[in-house]
């Protein structure tokens, strides 16, 4: 792929791959956190367009540099990149940051179903700025049109399906009972009703079938109840 416009990054970053704490994955969306080195110079903290080379390999993904203030109080400055259609492992290798446009500032957001859709966001404007395709089975949750996409296919689902799936989406780490979800739900006592959430969970399944070529979003943990599959990769 040629360089948009012929364009050149703005910031450059060289550094090597370290363990950070997962935070990712609570938007459902992995990150590479980067070490740089101790005498970089860092750019100006915000969500940028990135070109990433790693191991003579040209990849695309957003990279966050900043403050996490939505999901915890650390003070450091992070680097993390999103690197689209890669899950290997690549800790402790070197890799090279090309950051081009500048998609917004760094900020807090009173709700993680914001920075969830925020996140969404950024990924898709990302992909429009490099004119990549949406993977076949890339999830984006619309949260004010109730709307779920996987690639770029919408996928209908009822007012409760759409919030059983929205509740377990944004909690990729708790799995939740069926009296749980039904009362959630529901919002009321389950009272043994839960044929509802097992249904519920069965329609969801059947209407994402289609679209996902056999990736499962939703997996049961046998004896408790159901989590979001957080294993899923862009």
């Amino acid at each position: 792929m040629k360089e948009k416009n012929n364009m050149e990054p703005i910031y450059t970053i060289t550094g090597t791959v370290v363990h950070g704490r997962g935070i990712g994955k609570h938007v459902g969306t992995p990150t590479a956190n980067i070490e740089a080195d101790e005498h970089a110079t860092l750019p100006e903290t915000g969500v940028y367009v990135a070109k990433i080379l790693l191991d003579s390999q040209t990849y695309y993904g957003v990279t966050h540099v900043g403050l996490r203030p939505t999901l915890d109080n650390d003070k450091a400055i992070s680097i993390e990149t999103h690197i689209f259609d890669f899950d290997n492992d690549i800790y402790g290798c070197t890799i090279t940051i090309y950051l081009y446009k500048k998609l917004r500032e760094v900020r807090k957001f009173n709700e993680l179903s914001l920075l969830i859709e925020q996140v969404a966001t950024d990924r898709l404007s990302a992909r429009k700025f490099w004119g990549l395709k949406q993977t076949d089975y890339t999830l984006y949750i619309d949260v004010k049109r109730h709307c779920v996409m996987i690639g770029e296919e919408e996928v209908y689902l009822s007012a409760n399906e759409f919030e059983v799936f929205y509740m377990l989406y944004l909690s990729p780490q708790t799995t939740f009972t069926k009296e749980q979800i039904y009362e959630k739900i529901w919002h009321e006592p389950a009272n043994n009703h839960l044929h509802a959430v097992e249904n519920t969970i069965f329609q969801i399944r059947k209407r994402l079938k289609p679209h996902c070529k056999g990736h499962e979003y939703i997996k049961t943990v046998i004896g408790y109840g159901y989590k979001f599959n957080s294993d899923l990769k862009e």
